[in-house]
């Protein structure tokens, strides 16, 4: 059912982007292709102004914009270094996604042009590839968007030899979009693998309050909400109302989201090298069985229940159940390896058109990062991320929560003495 062909290698960056792709173009040794997809950022420039000055073949291609023409950049300290920068045709098919191929075998793509030394929430991502193949499509790709005769900002420099380059011809678009699709699709799964790994560590967050101070917790709520109660039932008044009812809600989602059996179904934590395994082997199967991979109406439920049964292991640290799943796949490929010559395939839609393709991927990759960046900003994951020891963090807030606990308990006494007071002075 699934195609186990492409067992891509890849890292996906995103806090640790500008150093891990500083990295990586550390590694360069013969030859650097990048295209953009939007305007250049200084700092990107300056990382490639390096690998030129390293004696490394660079070529960039920029969008023929205003602002990348009226930019602070100062392009000609490339060609005094001895690169190249062209103009990408206004004419030639839009960039969904920059890309930069490194000595014909390792792609970078994503938010290269936004890349900075500052760090930022919303910062999209970069994914690296080693991926042979790919990386020689998007070179053939490139090639075509440069046609004959293309204004030069500087001497050329030579291109890293390809199979075979691509003609400029009607069908540019459609073949732009096919290699344009393999990165964003990558950078899809990429950045679902980092949502899922952001929900783990959520869930593992949250185990671990509740075990260390959830009985606090959910008795200072109560206690909290019991007061506030009486206030209000003794002085009325809108703000006192308005008090009374949070302190209600914020008990019951508590409540609610922290039943009293959720101990019970806490997975162990995992040894360091099993967590490293958990996360390989949940991104060579989430390759082989994510919806997208198939066509046909029947696969793609198919997929989607594999890809939720694989998610659903993976938060959970499942590591046997992700090596279940993995051999279900396996059974599934030799099953369909040894279908008898007669056998056919179930039928396959046609191929979804590249205006559409290109649509659904920018619109998914949209919907992730946009909640990527409701998780970060979060009061749970600001909180945790702000902890390097979440078990010392525990331990303030209970001293904390004791303190409130005693505190409100005095409190309530206190209420209730006067009340009874108030009661029989009336």
């Amino acid at each position: 059912m699934f195609d186990d062909t492409t067992d891509l290698d890849y890292q996906a960056y995103f806090a640790d982007a500008t150093g891990a792709v500083q990295e990586v173009l550390a590694g360069a040794r013969q030859h650097v292709v990048c295209a953009l997809a939007h305007d250049c950022s200084r700092h990107w420039f300056e990382l490639l102004l390096q690998v030129r000055r390293r004696g490394v073949a660079l070529r960039l291609l920029v969008p023929d914009t205003s602002a990348n023409r009226q930019s602070s950049i100062a392009w000609e300290r490339l060609s005094a270094a001895g690169g190249e920068m062209l103009w990408l045709d206004p004419t030639a098919p839009v960039l969904q996604t920059s890309v930069c191929v490194i000595d014909g075998h390792t792609v970078l793509s994503g938010a290269l042009a936004d890349l900075s030394t500052l760090a930022r929430e919303d910062f999209a991502g970069v994914v690296r590839q080693s991926d042979l193949g790919l990386a020689q499509r998007c070179l053939q790709g490139l090639e075509a968007l440069v046609p004959q005769g293309a204004e030069a900002a500087m001497p050329a420099a030579p291109m890293p030899a390809s199979s075979q380059a691509l003609i400029l011809s009607a069908d540019l678009p459609a073949r732009t979009a096919s290699w344009q699709s393999a990165l964003l699709h990558c950078h899809s799964l990429a950045l679902q693998a980092e949502l899922d790994e952001m929900q783990r560590t959520l869930q593992s967050f949250d185990r671990q309050q509740d075990a260390s101070i959830g009985d606090l917790l959910r008795e200072f709520l109560d206690l909290k909400r019991q007061y506030l109660a009486q206030m209000h039932a003794r002085f009325g008044g809108a703000e006192r109302q308005a008090q009374a009812q949070h302190a209600d809600e914020s008990f019951n989602r508590y409540t609610e989201s922290h039943p009293d059996d959720a101990r019970l179904d806490t997975p162990p934590e995992l040894e360091p090298h099993a967590q490293q395994e958990l996360k390989r082997l949940y991104r060579k199967l989430a390759m082989q069985c994510h919806p997208d991979r198939v066509d046909s109406a029947l696969e793609k439920q198919q997929a989607q229940a594999l890809f939720q049964r694989l998610q659903r292991s993976y938060q959970a640290s499942d590591l046997r159940g992700l090596q279940s799943l993995r051999a279900q796949l396996e059974r599934g490929q030799e099953a369909s390896s040894a279908r008898a010559p007669g056998d056919t395939a179930p039928a396959s839609r046609a191929p979804v058109p590249w205006v559409l393709e290109l649509s659904a991927l920018q619109s998914t990759l949209a919907q992730q990062h946009a909640h990527r960046l409701e998780i970060l900003q979060s009061p749970t994951w600001r909180t945790l991320a702000s902890q390097g020891r979440w078990d010392l963090w525990f331990a303030q807030q209970a001293k904390h929560l004791q303190t409130e606990v005693q505190r409100y308990r005095q409190a309530l006494q206190a209420a209730r003495v006067e009340g009874i007071a108030h009661i029989h002075q009336s």
